[in-house]
């Protein structure tokens, strides 16, 4: 298929914003919005008495909501009256208030210019984006989270853009116009959060022509707490709409969830999620088919399930025929066995087909400001009428256009990869991702093997097996004797992307268990953490040279130049293909099994230049950085003279 955009080219207004591409200047102001939010509450909860921070919140949020609705003024006494009056203006439909405005004006009333500078500066730097998405998302984690066990794992705008736009793609033009008439389908979200997903959706069915009035009749969205439900309603409230937002106290279970079954054509969401942290019971044992739990390891009493694999089948059942679901899933269930099966149940079960489109793996950071580095991918997925086989689209991205700096965010130089690969999807030739077989046709969904398979069946180039270029070494070696040389030891952490070791680090290793044996001349392959991918050639430098057993040793055949070999071994075709091998479901945990890495086929790289003098002018540099170590080491152990030789 051929991905269209449908565009309303009439449009005198549109009722949001047009959906802000992630620029370089919005990252930017991305990044100081959320550091003056991080500022302003900090300031406000060790200056004034509002305690606990769910009352720092409140406040922050209905300034800002002053600041859409209203006037924002700069005293206390004028803003408690503005904020009745904006109140007042809604007839009713404005959020349920925790606490009262004006006692906790009043409790900080000295600091109210200083807050409301932030506010105002706020709106001024996300006039383009979710603002409020972000003073959610910024201020329901962290620390915010550890004293008072609010929600912490709320999706980033760059994550959530890029997956609604991808869902249109798949549900096309003609079918949006299903969510408006007499008998609309409806969109939404059912682990709804603070409304992110679903303001997406409602920004870009503004930009196909929809109407306030549409949009507000087929808007759901459901969460057990009052409070993100109230919150994800001031989004629409500042549009001048009032969407049927709902708290209920199980969305897998709820009868109003289950009473809106086969009626959305569009569901965004991110589930919770965690290992058996999901009991059996008996209502979602009447919700789900039980073909579909046993997969999935609940067949009685005393049983447990992720939840976020629960909601997937869920939501599945929600959906119309032609309907499309975008979901973040924890690798841990999208690479499991079980739930694939669990899906080829759910067609069986329920009479229906299921297409899935697209799994796109994303990097550890997307969730590391709310406090997990759990890996997860998203699945968009359609339900159809009839078995289609259609191919899937699979990508990994590494960047999502922002970096985890302390407890803050901070821009990405590499950008958003997630941006290209929604551009792409649909496409017929890929570029950043890959057009696998049909889901059916797969052992398991695993992101990283899917790729590896693609990229086998578009082969054009042939390799040679890794195994006929060089040989396993896997020596432990021997703790160093009185008199030897230096000593080198390289740990995982001393490789660099371009395969650079810090030899000044690994000339001060002491590791405390054995490590294997290497040579000048050795390759080292890392097998934790894949993703990162680090390759290293051992320097001609001498000394006795050991490495973290986390390495493969390889030790080329005679006919191989190690040098050669490792800059093919930098190639992604190879990088991909060891990847796919990995086992684990959080950065820091995954592994290769190091009996895979010789069964890999290997490029033919070509060296332009002098090969001699590249190895020749690093081997120079790791010697003038041990030289320069020993200079800076008898200044700091107190000598009086910096002793350099060049």
């Amino acid at each position: 298929m051929t991905r269209k955009r449908v565009r309303s080219e009439a449009l005198d207004r549109t009722l949001f914003d047009q959906l802000a591409h992630d620029t370089d200047d919005g990252q930017r102001a991305l990044v100081q919005a959320e550091r003056t939010l991080l500022g302003i509450a900090g300031y406000v909860y060790a200056h004034t008495s509002l305690k606990p921070v769910s009352k720092t919140l409140f406040l922050i949020s209905r300034c800002l909501c002053v600041a859409k609705l209203g006037r924002i003024p700069g005293t206390a006494d004028e803003l408690s009256r503005e904020y009745a009056k904006v109140r007042a203006s809604l007839n009713g439909a404005a959020p349920g208030d925790d606490f009262d405005f004006a006692s906790v004006v009043a409790e900080c009333a000295d600091h109210i210019p200083r807050i409301v500078d932030a506010v105002n500066e706020v709106c001024q730097l996300t006039a383009q984006r979710d603002g409020l998405g972000l003073v959610f998302n910024t201020l329901l984690r962290g620390k915010f989270e550890g004293g008072e066990g609010l929600g912490t794992y709320l999706t980033p705008e760059e994550v959530v853009s890029p997956m609604v736009s991808m869902l249109f793609d798949l549900v096309g033009g003609p079918s949006v116009a299903l969510l408006s008439g007499s008998a609309p389908l409806l969109f939404g979200d059912i682990c709804g959060g603070t409304g992110r997903f679903v303001y997406a959706i409602a920004r870009l069915l503004a930009e196909r022509g929809m109407s306030r009035h549409e949009i507000e009749g087929s808007g759901r969205l459901f969460d057990q707490s009052l409070m993100t439900v109230d919150l994800a309603r001031l989004n629409f409230l500042f549009e001048g709409m009032r969407p049927a937002f709902e708290r209920v106290g199980d969305s897998l279970t709820d009868p109003r969830v289950s009473s809106l079954r086969s009626r959305f054509l569009l569901l965004a969401t991110n589930p919770p999620f965690g290992s058996g942290k999901y009991r059996w019971n008996e209502a979602v044992a009447r919700e789900l088919p039980c073909e579909v739990l046993a997969p999935l390891g609940m067949r009685r009493r005393d049983d447990s399930a992720d939840p976020s694999a629960l909601f997937f089948f869920r939501n599945l059942d929600l959906l119309a025929p032609g309907g499309c679901l975008a979901i973040v899933l924890p690798d841990g269930v999208v690479q499991s066995t079980g739930f694939k099966t669990a899906i080829a149940a759910y067609e069986r079960a329920r009479s229906t087909h299921m297409h899935v489109a697209a799994i796109v793996s994303l990097p550890a950071v997307t969730f590391a400001l709310g406090g997990t580095v759990a890996k997860t991918s998203f699945m968009i997925v359609q339900k159809e009428e009839g078995a289609s086989d259609r191919r899937l689209y699979v990508a990994l991205a590494a960047h999502v256009g922002f970096l985890k700096r302390g407890q803050t965010r901070a821009d990405d130089p590499e950008g958003n990869d997630l941006i290209g690969i929604a551009e792409e999807f649909g496409s017929d030739c890929p570029v950043l991702g890959r057009l696998a077989d049909c889901w059916r046709f797969h052992e398991s969904l695993v992101p990283a093997r899917l790729m590896h398979a693609a990229d086998k069946e578009g082969a054009s180039t042939s390799g040679t097996r890794l195994s006929d270029l060089a040989e396993m070494v896997r020596d432990f070696a021997r703790a160093p004797e009185g008199g030897t040389p230096q000593a080198f030891h390289v740990s995982v952490l001393d490789v660099d992307a371009m395969g650079l070791l810090d030899i000044v680090s690994a000339s001060r290793n002491k590791p405390l268990s054995r490590g294997l044996a290497c040579r000048p001349g050795d390759i080292l392959v890392s097998c934790m953490n894949p993703r990162i991918w680090r390759v290293a050639v051992i320097p001609n430098v001498p000394g006795s040279w050991s490495c973290s057993p986390e390495f493969v040793v390889l030790r080329p055949k005679d006919s191989e130049d190690p040098w050669e070999l490792a800059f093919a071994l930098h190639h992604p075709s190879v990088s991909r293909a060891i990847q796919a091998t990995a086992r684990g479901t959080s950065s820091s945990r995954q592994r290769v099994p190091k009996d895979r890495v010789l069964s890999v086929t290997v490029p033919q790289v070509e060296v332009s230049g002098t090969l001699a003098d590249y190895v020749a002018w690093r081997e120079e540099f790791y010697r003038k950085r041990l030289r320069e170590a020993v200079a800076y080491g008898s200044l700091h152990r107190g000598d009086s003279e910096f002793s350099w030789r060049p």
